[in-house]
């Protein structure tokens, strides 16, 4: 069975690396470059050229790569779409988050400035549990391209979504920073899970996702 993996902003297949999940051909969607003031469904549909489309597709997003992924089903039939530490809609913004998007601050930072508060904050609002993890984490952030970065914050604040697809599975952390889980309407919570889990509680998340594909 295949599973096409959706990483987060700016991330790759490196954030998957732990799930073990037998049986499954994990393919891993590559960003590419977004097109001046491209929008999501626009870089949606051009990323489906690396999906088969003769077969069953099951999408795993994690973060902005949920966001995509929920794109991408809107585009071609989907058997499944799996969202992990990401959100359905404007309306699971936290209000800080909400306060952000109305009021378009994230604009008024060059990309080395959001990049170096990024690194500063990244192990908190990540929830990392070891040295490990914060070097995989801070690596990540280190290797994002800046135009990316900047198209895919001005997508992810300005995405409303208001009428989210009914067949989305939506596993959240109940400790996740970034996107906190008041607001959110989950399928299934993990425990203490936060917005690093697919790291730190991929054995809990393997288990999960194989129930559930």
């Amino acid at each position: 069975m295949k599973v096409y993996f959706i990483s987060g902003l700016g991330a790759d297949e490196r954030v998957f690396q732990f799930l073990d999940l037998p049986g499954i051909e994990k393919i891993y969607i590559k960003w590419i470059d977004p097109q001046d003031q491209e929008s999501l469904a626009s870089y949606a549909k051009r990323l489906i050229t690396q999906i088969e489309l003769t077969e069953d597709v099951i999408l795993l997003g994690i973060s902005f790569g949920g966001i995509i992924a929920q794109e991408i089903a809107k585009i071609i039939p989907c058997k499944k779409v799996l969202i992990v530490s990401s959100i359905k809609s404007a309306q699971e913004f936290s209000w800080q988050l909400s306060l952000v998007s109305s009021s378009r601050i994230y604009k008024l930072f060059p990309a080395k400035i959001l990049k170096w508060s990024n690194l500063l904050t990244a192990d908190y609002y990540f929830s990392t549990t070891s040295k490990e993890e914060s070097q995989l984490l801070h690596q990540i952030i280190k290797e994002t391209d800046n135009r990316f970065m900047l198209w895919a914050i001005d997508r992810l604040m300005t995405w409303k979504n208001a009428n989210p697809q009914k067949n989305i599975i939506h596993i959240h952390g109940t400790s996740d920073r970034i996107f906190p889980i008041s607001p959110i309407k989950s399928d299934i919570k993990i425990q203490g899970g936060g917005h690093f889990m697919m790291v730190n509680k991929s054995t809990e998340l393997s288990k999960i996702i194989m129930e559930n594909i």
